[in-house]
């Protein structure tokens, strides 16, 4: 038997290697066409993209050819150069302000037969062309040949570049009497490019005029031979050019070539009949994707061959297993009885053929009083079955039926489901009869009935805001509150989508956006998102948009969504400190642990110093070093005093204190030594605090401490004393009553805005040596001492400015007391 159960479990095992092996070859097959298909659609994706650029730029450099063929027909044009008058001249100049400002062209001018300037849409700048000599200038050459002619160059007075276009001009005899120049600044089409990582305008000699990065702008795209070199220098078409080439030769469409320490896909198109041309660099990913998911989807199909393998391995464990679980049938009477549902098998005559216990307390009775009896008699106290009897309904159609009905006998709401249970022969023998009481579901839904309707109520005197889309018109209906949180005016904005969509934080309209689309689709029973609203000022606010679409057409397309806007800045705020407040405690655990092991290492090391210094006698060389080390012991030991002071959550011992001197000793001690210059303003009448004096001296030696660390090359340190009053509409989580404001301004670096949410969470710091961290336990340690005093801490600070930290204490009780009279 054994060696039998050997050679299946041998044949198993080479029907699976003989399966993973195919699956492999399937896999390398299925992989290397994914990546042909990949690599064909990627390639129709980047031509199509090459294409769409060389069209625009066809387009928008024809506008000026075009420019050019208008005007050197134009009368003005031909008169100013025939006569040379003042007045001729001045209508061709203002010729050329009306073309320039219609087409949104830079530059028109007109030159002479010599190449000299005489009329030009920039007459009145400081970089005006009349009088100045074009004729080296290919494109002047050869528009005073008589062609047409085009050119890219950098302008040599204005320092941008620009496509020229130049036509000949000829008097009534047909003789060449000048040229006429219109030039466009090509900047603006540069921003096409920038939407593509890697697309460049070259030259026949690849020198780089369009980039879609400016940095790499008259570079060679390819290597240029040193002759070469020579005359595109002093041709000035392009200024200053770097001829270090970006590739190692010049590409083709197809190639696939080394380029920023990857390989891309070349796609190369002409531009124009002078042999320029767009070079497209794109990294082919999509192929490599396709080909990933070949390998993985082999991977995948090579595990679920292994685990068929392991399935029918333990063929006979999955037999023992089914055995075990006929058994279990035993237990069904046990599981039957433990459901809290009211279970009874009824048979096809309404009798009852068992009862779970749960039932039978319900009437109360015992299962075996209920055998026999007519369900309907039992259960409702009626000689008939009821109208609604799922059971009988279940006889009727073969199917699994249910109703909610009261039962007076049972005294409650039911969810009743009758299932059947076929015989042999496939016909109806019983049902399994289900009674779900749903009594404090039904009382829950009368009480949700009567909360909507007093939210509803409520919501009309809400402080939310509430807006409705009329999406045919694309415009909002806003109420007041709506435009008092945006901080814009009926009158200011036109109440569109759009508009709607641009107070949203730039990285949530995305989002925000994809959920309202969903609901839209119907793919959401309601628009739902919680995002940062931007008001007009740049306020972040922190909001909850709730929404439904409250209209159709009859094709079930949404026409009108309504929806409120609920300001959550508070309660984001609330929901931040409950989780510092909760990461304190945290640390308190961690610190009471360290606290204790560190004293029990510090007790072994203090006793074996005190030990040595008894056997060092009079030794002056090893007794001084041992006094020093028991000084350090001692105040290690405070250290782990206030540590376990701290991890205890003790209650302050709280005295009057007054601030001023204290915050000036601490200033003193902390800035000792440094070039830092600290100033202290308080009022004659500061009242005193109630604090703890050694916990509030540990907060303001850490907040000047985290000063001192934010100016290393030195700077000035501000400390301001006021008392202050507070109460429910201060914005600050504290009680009300008299406070006493300390703030610590420096000139800092500052907090990036990023970070400054972070600052009270445990072990956050942006330090970098291993000296300056520990900003986030010391804060957080600060914010503890403050909760525990009643008291609250604010920072605010700006990158390149400053932190601005603010610390409430609240007044000593003495001090808020009237005077007694006399």
């Amino acid at each position: 038997m054994k060696s039998r159960t050997t050679n299946h479990k041998n044949l198993y095992l080479c029907g699976i290697v003989i399966a993973i092996i195919l699956t492999i070859s399937a896999g390398w097959m299925l992989t290397d066409f994914l990546g042909r298909i990949a690599e064909k659609e990627f390639k129709e994706r980047v031509s199509r993209e090459a294409n769409l650029i060389v069209a625009y730029l066809n387009n928008s450099l024809g506008d000026v050819e075009n420019a050019a063929k208008a005007l050197n027909r134009a009368d003005q044009v031909v008169a100013a150069l025939s006569s040379g008058s003042p007045a001729d001249l001045e209508r061709a100049n203002a010729l050329f302000d009306r073309v320039n400002s219609g087409l949104e062209l830079s530059i028109c001018y007109l030159l002479d037969r010599n190449g000299l300037t005489v009329a030009s849409s920039n007459r009145n700048e400081k970089t005006s062309f009349v009088g100045k000599s074009f004729a080296f200038r290919p494109f002047v050459k050869g528009a005073l040949a008589g062609r047409l002619s085009t050119y890219f160059a950098l302008g040599l007075l204005t320092r941008k570049r620009g496509y020229f276009a130049a036509m000949p001009v000829v008097d009534s005899h047909g003789i060449i009497i000048g040229a006429v120049v219109v030039k466009r600044n090509i900047a603006p089409l540069g921003e096409i490019f920038r939407k593509y990582t890697h697309a460049f305008l070259v030259n026949p000699d690849g020198i780089i005029f369009i980039s879609s990065s400016d940095k790499l702008l008259y570079r060679s795209l390819w290597p240029v031979a040193e002759r070469r070199r020579s005359e595109l220098l002093a041709s000035k078409q392009f200024g200053d050019i770097t001829f270090e080439p970006l590739l190692s030769a010049e590409p083709r469409t197809g190639e696939y070539v080394r380029f920023d320490n990857s390989e891309h896909y070349v796609q190369r198109l002409p531009i124009g009949q002078d042999g320029w041309s767009l070079v497209s660099l794109v990294e082919p990913d999509i192929v490599s994707n396709y080909r990933m998911f070949g390998i993985l989807l082999t991977i995948v199909f090579g595990v679920m061959l292994l685990f068929f393998y392991f399935v029918v391995r333990h063929k006979e464990e999955s037999l023992e297993a089914t055995v075990k679980l006929l058994k279990a049938k035993d237990d069904w009477k046990r599981t039957f009885d433990a459901v809290p549902d009211l279970i009874a098998i009824i048979d096809s005559k309404c009798r009852i053929s068992s009862m779970n216990e749960a039932m039978a307390a319900r009437l109360g009775i015992s299962p075996q009083e209920a055998v026999g009896r007519r369900c309907f008699e039992l259960l409702h106290g009626s000689q008939v079955p009821p109208p609604s009897c799922p059971h009988r309904r279940m006889l009727d159609t073969g199917r699994t039926e249910s109703a909610a009905l009261f039962d007076k006998n049972l005294n409650g709401d039911f969810i009743v489901t009758a299932a059947p249970i076929l015989a042999e022969n496939g016909t109806i023998e019983s049902s399994i009869h289900v009674m779900h009481d749903v009594s404090e579901l039904r009382r829950m839904e009368l009480s949700l009935k009567e909360y909507a309707q007093r939210l509803e109520f409520v919501l009309e005197g809400s402080n939310d805001a509430s807006f409705e889309w009329d999406m045919i018109a694309d415009q909002c209906i806003l109420n007041t509150r709506y435009y008092e949180m945006t901080g814009y005016t009926p009158g200011e904005v036109d109440a569109s989508f759009a508009f709607f969509i641009s107070t949203i934080h730039p990285e949530d309209a995305s989002e925000v956006q994809r959920r309202v689309q969903e609901h839209l689709e119907g793919k959401t029973g309601e628009y739902e998102a919680q995002y940062r609203m931007v008001t007009k000022s740049g306020q972040i606010r922190h909001v909850m948009g709730r929404a439904k679409v409250v209209r159709r057409d009859e094709d079930g397309r949404p026409l009108r969504m309504a929806g409120v806007i609920t300001d959550i800045t508070e309660q984001k705020k609330l929901h931040d400190e409950v989780n510092r407040i909760s990461n304190l405690a945290s640390i308190g655990l961690l610190a009471g642990g360290l606290a204790h092991d560190f004293n029990n290492v510090l007790n072994i090391i203090y006793g074996n110093i005190s030990f040595a210094r008894m056997l060092a006698g009079d030794n002056p060389a090893i007794v001084e070093p041992l006094a020093d080390a028991e000084e350090a012991c001692e105040r290690a030991k405070e250290l782990g005093v206030r540590l376990q002071a701290f991890s205890q959550g003790s209650s302050p011992a709280k005295t009057s204190i007054a601030l001023p001197a204290l915050l000036e000793d601490a200033a003193e001690a902390v800035f000792k030594d440094s070039n830092i210059l600290h100033s202290l303003s308080a009022a004659v009448d500061i009242l005193p605090a109630a604090a703890d004096p050694r916990q509030i001296r540990q907060v303001f030696e850490n907040l000047l401490t985290n000063a001192r660390e934010a100016l290393p090359d030195g700077g000035t340190v501000g400390i301001c004393i006021e008392n202050c009053a507070v109460n429910g509409n201060s914005g600050l989580p504290l009680g009300s009553g008299r406070y006493v404001s300390i703030t610590i301004q420096d000139d800092g670096q500052g907090i990036p805005e990023e970070n400054l949410s972070k600052i009270f969470d445990p072990y956050f710091s942006t330090k970098d040596t291993y000296s300056q961290r520990g900003m986030g336990l010391g804060l957080s340690i600060c914010h503890a001492i403050l909760k525990r005093h009643s008291g609250h801490i604010t920072v605010e600070s700006k990158s390149g400015i400053g932190t601005r930290v603010t610390v409430y204490l609240p007044v000593s009780v003495e001090e808020t007391r009237p005077a007694p009279e006399g």
